[in-house]
């Protein structure tokens, strides 16, 4: 009701079903489950599916255009809340813990209620909260937020290189306009006698320039639908490209009427901003009689073309910071992807639920120490290790508030959230990920033991700077009482959420001092990693033949579709958009010149009369278009190392110092040649001029 939507087939949930917790086990499949694993049988009405060793009776079809409330990890299927505590083999009760605070609220503001009265009500509620229930609510507070906020929190890890794609598209588009408003100034020229006819008989000049506006905004009608024709051609090849991760992330294409709308828009604005300029200067008034009486306006003079100049050398500037920066971006991901911090090949992956088995925490635990006792013993198997969190994972982040011993807080503030993640010890070594100070986790950090973490160096050097982190306390404050535990090791540094993200604070917490349900099995090899998962399924088999494995798959297909896949498509893109800037840079260089010779062809007749050679013509038209190329590579080396200074804090290494001089050294030339191409093809004809028939003009 909150969201407005209506189902597919059959009803959503009704209030009744969601009071009792266990008590009435309904389901509404996703759209995409129904046509996939239904067939999009209407008949799955009333039919049953076991989820979890529960039977669920199907009593609807959400709607194909929902996916879930996050943007890129949409859900196979909708239970009532109350039946959480069945599918987790959870008591009852365990929707009344109020420590536990992993549930989305989405509501509806009344009519005349602001955002803002939401929030000071939110926070006079939790206040009165905080005051009844000390223990769990002390320092937990509550605010109300917009959809939008919310989405934009969501957006992940990957929202610079989001903003990198939409700041490139933005120079892409600068770049048509700009080739639009030279086009358009060089036609004002050829009408100024019919714009002078039209204000001799008193048309205003209001007027004429409304419809020289009307006039392009045919064209950005005829290239908006070209282009959304172009775009759509996209969208079906960006299908081709795996973009669906090991998680189930899924990254939609689709060119919906959001998309639609705003394509149209940006063309309709773009070409009504570039043709404002030269319809002004179309309809300037001027000397009437010299217009009708010349036939054709030779009232402007060629030191007049600056603004086409300018325009040209714009593009081919904006062309440059395009190639550059699409060469820094390869070059950085490139390292990036190179250097992740952990082992990427030669390693079995396996994910376990024990509690969808109706598992409890001891038989949890026999279980997975049983498997991981069985699979050392696998023939080329090194090491064997175990992790709530893969890197790169985020489905299922766990952030937690610590207090770092001996750190000061900001002001207002009473502790710190950090990443972390539940390790067990044999996790380290089989990941590849060094220690570089103290020790890892060993058997006998168990839950008797005294609490220890580790921590990785990000975090060491935030909370730490200039110390051994060693020895260090950290209160955290989520297990109950807020007990302290000590710093025994540092790792080194990996990625964790993105393949390009900078050092990020992380701790690692012991599994036997804080062990879970949810956990992923780690099977290091000496060899080809994918003979593996036939004796791990069969040793599963043998511990519980109904125990499911969910995401078993080899790390080198994990990192591709978690990192490389993505990182492939985004270097596409960027390349794409790369050559579209240069292309469009070419022909804005070919119109100008071309437009320039036609403009000089009397004296170019004139010059080669009186004997000028064809080589001679030629070097003066391509000297124009060097000027204009040289100008605009010039700003354009400027550009780029702006814009490289900005793009250097998205990949923090030692080895990157922004876009260096072998960059410039393989895009310079190449667009230098390319632009000079493209000026050479006017510059031959001028060269092949015929002097009489030049002479005979006008």
């Amino acid at each position: 009701d909150v969201l407005g939507l209506s189902p597919a087939l059959g009803r959503f949930f009704v209030p009744e079903e969601d009071r009792v917790p266990g008590r009435d086990a309904v389901i509404v499949l996703a759209h995409e489950t129904w046509a996939e694993q239904f067939g999009s049988d209407p008949a799955v009405l009333g039919s049953r599916v076991k989820v979890g060793g529960v039977d669920f009776t199907v009593i609807g079809v959400a709607p194909a255009s929902f996916t879930g409330m996050h943007l890129v990890l949409p859900p196979h299927f909708y239970v009532p809340m109350a039946m959480t505590p069945s599918l987790a083999g959870e008591s009852p009760r365990a929707l009344e813990q109020r420590d536990a605070r992993g549930l989305d609220v989405r509501g509806l503001l009344k009519p005349g209620v602001s955002l803002e009265q939401a929030r000071q009500e939110s926070a006079v509620i939790a206040a009165g909260l905080e005051k009844a229930f000390p223990d769990t609510n002390r320092n937990i507070g509550m605010t109300a937020k917009s959809a939008l906020d919310a989405r934009l929190e969501e957006r992940g890890p990957s929202a610079p290189s989001v903003f990198t794609l939409m700041t490139l598209a933005l120079v892409v588009l600068l770049v048509a306009c700009a080739n639009v408003a030279g086009l358009l100034l060089s036609r004002a020229p050829e009408r100024q006698r019919e714009i002078g006819l039209r204000l001799a008989i008193g048309g205003g000049r209001f007027r004429l320039v409304r419809q020289l506006l009307t006039e392009s905004l045919l064209l950005a009608v005829g290239g908006g639908l070209l282009g959304l024709a172009v775009g759509y051609g996209g969208v079906v090849l960006l299908h081709q490209l795996p973009i669906i991760s090991d998680i189930g992330v899924r990254i939609r294409f689709d060119l919906d009427r959001r998309a639609i709308t705003v394509g149209l828009t940006l063309a309709a604005a773009s070409v009504i901003l570039s043709s404002l300029v030269p319809a002004w200067r179309a309809t300037r008034a001027t000397d009437l009689t010299t217009t009708l009486r010349t036939g054709t306006a030779r009232l402007e003079r060629l030191s007049r073309l600056w603004g086409r100049n300018a325009l040209v050398a714009i593009q081919v500037a904006l062309s440059l910071v395009l190639l550059t920066v699409t060469a820094f971006l390869s070059r950085s991901f490139e390292a990036e992807l190179n250097r992740p911090g952990f082992r990427t090949e030669r390693m079995l992956l396996a994910g376990f639920e024990p509690e969808l088995a109706s598992y409890d925490a001891s038989r949890t635990d026999a279980f997975y120490r049983l498997l991981k006792e069985r699979a050392r013993n696998i023939p080329g198997v090194t090491s064997v290790g175990m992790t709530s969190i893969l890197p790169l994972n985020q489905d299922n982040r766990e952030s937690r508030r610590i207090v770092p011993e001996g750190f000061q807080l900001p002001q207002g503030t009473e502790n710190v959230p950090i990443l972390s993640s539940r390790i067990d010890e044999g996790y380290l070594e089989t990941m590849a990920i060094p220690i570089v100070r103290g020790r890892g986790f060993q058997p006998n950090d168990t839950a008797d033991s005294r609490l220890v973490v580790l921590v990785n160096v990000a975090m060491a050097n935030r909370y730490w700077p200039g110390q051994d982190p060693i020895g260090k306390r950290i209160q955290l404050l989520d297990r109950e009482g807020g007990p302290w535990a000590e710093v025994v090791g540092a790792t080194a540094d990996n990625k964790y959420n993105w393949i390009g993200e900078p050092p990020t604070p992380w701790m690692y917490l012991p599994w036997q001092q804080e062990p879970g349900p949810r956990a992923t099995l780690l099977v290091a090899a000496s060899r080809d990693s994918s003979g593996l998962a036939i004796p791990v399924r069969q040793i599963v088999r043998e511990i519980d033949a109904n125990m499911p494995i969910s995401g078993m798959r080899t790390m080198e297909d994990y990192y591709h579709g978690n990192a490389v896949g993505i990182v492939t498509t985004l270097l596409r893109v960027t390349g794409s958009m790369g050559l579209m800037g240069m292309a469009m840079a070419v022909v804005g260089l070919y119109g100008l010149v071309a437009y320039f010779v036609a403009r000089r062809t009397r004296e170019i007749g004139i010059r080669m009369a009186v004997g000028a050679r064809a080589s001679s013509i030629l070097g003066l038209v391509l000297r124009h278009g060097l000027m204009l190329t040289a100008l605009g590579v010039m700003l354009g080396v400027i550009g780029s190392v702006a814009a490289g200074g900005l793009l250097q804090g998205l990949f923090e290494n030692p080895a990157n110092t922004g876009i260096d001089l072998g960059t410039y050294l393989l895009v310079v030339p190449s667009l230098v040649a390319v632009t000079m191409l493209a000026a050479y093809v006017p510059a031959r004809r001028a060269a092949r001029i015929d002097p009489l028939k030049a002479l005979r003009q006008e």
